[in-house]
């Protein structure tokens, strides 16, 4: 089998006759490995079918028809059958059935793999949709997140995905399969604690195609996303554009209460208001270019500008002592200008006899501008207006080269990544009890990795090492930040083993991670909240060092998944004393001595007639202590979840989804959480053809994902309730002409250094 197809995919291709050499229509072909479905499609009117599989191993067709005798066929290494003759049988043969399967989800080496095609996820919307309903995966305040590991690293065909938008504008009918890796090995970065990788079908057609995506709905206030995408393609050569605008208001209200343990004890009940207005253009043209059937080249160009405008009501209430001090009404305004924001992506895919390459170049540029003005009146003290300014720059310059090799029953893959970062930071105010401030940071990141996989009998076993050099330079305003630059020598580890018996898959990987602080972490420009709180980062953040042992299993629509993680120096949002009085607080983040970590997550999928439901439990629990007034106070309740998704098929193909999720209340770093519940409901209609297609969707309909918190410190005791409306109503109109997949083959380079900024 030719190096590209493994790594993209199996393309197995053939033809259906009858003894007579006539194409043969209709006939069931389905793709099992072992006696396992995996996939299924019916021949068109000639006798063709084309099946796509990342699986490599046990795979066999079964082609059955009425009339026709049921006929088994081994696959070949590279996936072409050429004709295959039915034969004439005088037993009718039930039809097999292969549409409308729940979504089957198998092992592949330590990645989650969830099937697509031919299921109930096929009609889930987009491929946010489907994510969502992916196990393992799920959506907190909006955001996907991989249960226990936090925001993954999205790839599509390859290509990094960099703005969540891209996911909504890919149809789910589009999508082949969904890896979730909850253990990346070394050719991925340090830090990145989960991957999730979507594979889409192969679709063929030339000339023009494109999408028109509107979207409009309420959150308290209006919102609207629109999408447009064009390709034009023939034969191998394809040009791209995107184009995405996004306006809208957002309203969010929020009640805080903080005590303050300084010389004396001080008490704030702060209640704000936010109304936020948005409006933002993002746009990206390319090309790719297949030559001949080994090797892909091709490159993008994105720009955007975004704007927010935020207005806030602050009332804070102060006492001193159990006494009455004084009462501040501030009206703040506040004003994000985020343009340019030019990103560059250029990449070359090939294959040279039995080596695949795979090389990646990606330039990234950033502007930003903050303006803040607070305009305070005190009940008892002097009146006063703060006024800030903030500008960021960032760039970073990355590549990456991933070279691949079979030996013996597996593959060798090693690699370099280079990561050359700058960012700057100017802060100015006129404000005596702030000071002003101006910031370099430099970071350069040389990485060369190898792994390793190998089919030993039952088992398939990977090794893997990635070494990451780390030059970072921090230059501050300040002599004493001048000398805070360090270097980093890392290793990281990782090892994995699986196993398939029958209908039951089992997986036990470690390894090695880090997280590094985000900018915004270590950006030390401080922000004026009132006279005694502000807000700022740290730039002496050291790394995070984490190691993961993880156990998988699979049994036929059945998983469970268990892990355990060791941090070191875990990055914590905290609060310090600013003052040399340590009335004035400072919220900050900073390391903490170590953490353990154990999470489980289990679930399982039915199909009862027109009704599809699935049912996950998840919880995690951490080992985590706080110095509290010099005492330690424990941080362990653990936090549970329950997940019940359905989806029922309704008449005139109409699709229902009905989805509820229940979080507990528990402990996460030095914060307690409050419990939360969502409940959404969708309707799905496609016309002409899958051409149209209508999504009325309702979001948290009782009301319920409003959490509370509170964040404890040596010094500061912090309680916030959000108050906001989080209840959300959408209407999503699409128009899609000439539907293909996507032959944009760049995975990018510095995909995580992408995250930090």
């Amino acid at each position: 089998m030719p190096l590209l197809s493994t790594v993209w995919g199996m393309d197995i291709k053939g033809r259906v006759v009858d003894v007579k050499g006539s194409p043969m229509e209709f006939v069931n072909v389905v793709l099992l490995q072992d006696s396992t479905f995996v996939s299924g499609v019916v021949t068109n009117s000639l006798g063709e079918f084309n099946l796509s599989s990342d699986l490599t191993r046990g795979l066999n067709l079964r082609l059955s028809s009425v009339g026709f005798e049921i006929k088994r066929i081994e696959i070949p290494i590279d996936g072409r059958l050429g004709n295959i003759e039915m034969l004439s049988s005088a037993t009718q043969l039930q039809e097999v059935e292969v549409q409308g399967q729940a979504s089957r989800t198998y092992l592949k080496g330590n990645a989650l793999v969830t099937n697509v095609e031919n299921s109930i996820l096929a009609h889930a919307g987009t491929a946010k949709d489907v994510l969502s309903q992916i196990p393992m995966v799920i959506e907190n305040h909006g955001e996907l997140e991989v249960f226990g590991k936090g925001v993954p690293v999205v790839y599509i065909n390859g290509h990094r995905v960099i703005d969540a938008l891209e996911l909504t504008t890919l149809l789910s009918g589009s999508i082949r399969n969904v890896e979730v890796i909850t253990s990346p090995g070394a050719s991925y970065a340090g830090n990145a604690k989960a991957v999730i990788r979507i594979r889409t079908k192969r679709t063929k057609g030339e000339g023009w195609s494109g999408t028109l995506r509107a979207t409009n709905g309420f959150q308290h206030e209006f919102q609207s996303s629109d999408i447009l995408n064009l390709k034009y393609r023939i034969k191998g050569f394809e040009i791209f554009s995107d184009i995405t605008f996004q306006t809208g208001k957002d309203w969010e209200k929020k009640s805080t209460e903080m005590t303050t343990h300084a010389q004396s004890t001080w008490f704030q009940r702060l209640s704000t208001d936010n109304i936020k207005r948005y409006q933002g253009i993002l746009g990206r043209v390319g090309f790719s270019w297949t030559i001949g059937e080994n090797h892909c080249v091709g490159a993008y160009y994105q720009n955007g500008y975004a704007e927010s405008r935020i207005g806030s009501q602050l009332m804070s209430h102060v006492e001193k002592n159990n006494l009455f001090f004084d009462r501040w009404e501030t009206e703040a305004n506040m004003t994000l200008k985020n343009t340019p924001q030019h990103a560059v992506n250029v990449y070359y895919i090939g294959q040279m006899g039995k080596l695949y390459i795979d090389w990646n170049a990606d330039y990234i540029w950033k502007w930003s501008v903050q303006t803040a003005e607070n305009d305070e009146t005190s009940e008892l003290l002097a009146h006063q207006t703060v006024a800030t300014y903030s500008k960021n720059m960032s760039s970073m310059l990355a590549e990456k080269l991933v070279l691949a090799y079979p030996v013996g029953k597996g593959m060798l893959r090693l690699g370099e990544e280079y990561v050359s970062s700058r960012t700057q930071n100017v802060f100015k105010t006129a404000y005596t009890r702030l000071d002003n401030a101006a910031s370099r940071i430099r970071e350069d990141n040389v990485a060369c990795f190898v792994e390793v996989t190998q089919q030993l009998g039952l088992f398939n076993i990977g090794a893997g090492m990635r070494y990451e050099h780390v030059d970072y330079d921090y230059y501050g305003s300040a002599k004493s930040e001048e000398t805070m630059s360090r270097t980093y020598h890392n290793f990281f580890p990782s090892v994995n083993a699986s196993i398939r018996m029958g209908d039951i898959q089992m997986s036990l990987s470690y390894s090695g991670k880090v997280e590094r602080p985000t900018y915004s972490n270590l950006n030390a420009n401080v922000s004026y909240l009132n006279r005694m709180t502000y807000e700022a980062g740290n730039p002496r953040l050291q790394p995070t060092k984490l190691h993961t042992l993880e156990y998988m299993t699979v049994w036929k629509n059945y998983f469970a998944q268990v892990s355990y993680s060791h941090f070191q120096d875990p990055i914590v949002s905290t609060t310090k004393p600013y003052s040399d009085d340590g009335e004035i607080a400072i919220l900050t983040y900073d390391n903490f001595n170590q953490k353990h970590f154990l999470q489980a997550f289990m679930g399982g999928q039915f199909k009862l007639g027109v009704w599809q439901p699935r049912v996950n439990v998840g919880m995690f629990a951490q080992w985590f202590h706080v110095k509290i007034d010099g005492r330690d106070k424990n941080m362990n309740k653990p936090i549970g979840m329950l997940q019940c998704q359905n989806a029922i098929h309704l008449p005139l193909d109409i699709w229902l989804n009905l989805d509820a999720q229940f979080t507990t209340a528990g402990n996460d770093r030095n914060i307690d959480v409050g419990s939360t519940s969502c409940v959404n409901a969708k309707l799905y209609k496609d016309f002409c053809q899958k051409r149209v297609g209508i999504t009325l969707e309702a979001r948290d309909i009782f009301n319920g994902t409003r959490q509370g918190m509170t964040l404890y410190s040596n010094a500061v005791t912090l309680q916030q309730k959000n108050l906001s409306d989080m209840r959300c109503v959408t209407l999503t109109l699409q128009f899609t002409l000439n539907t293909s997949r996507d032959r944009y083959r760049g995975n990018g380079a510095g995909n995580m250094e992408k995250k930090r900024f």
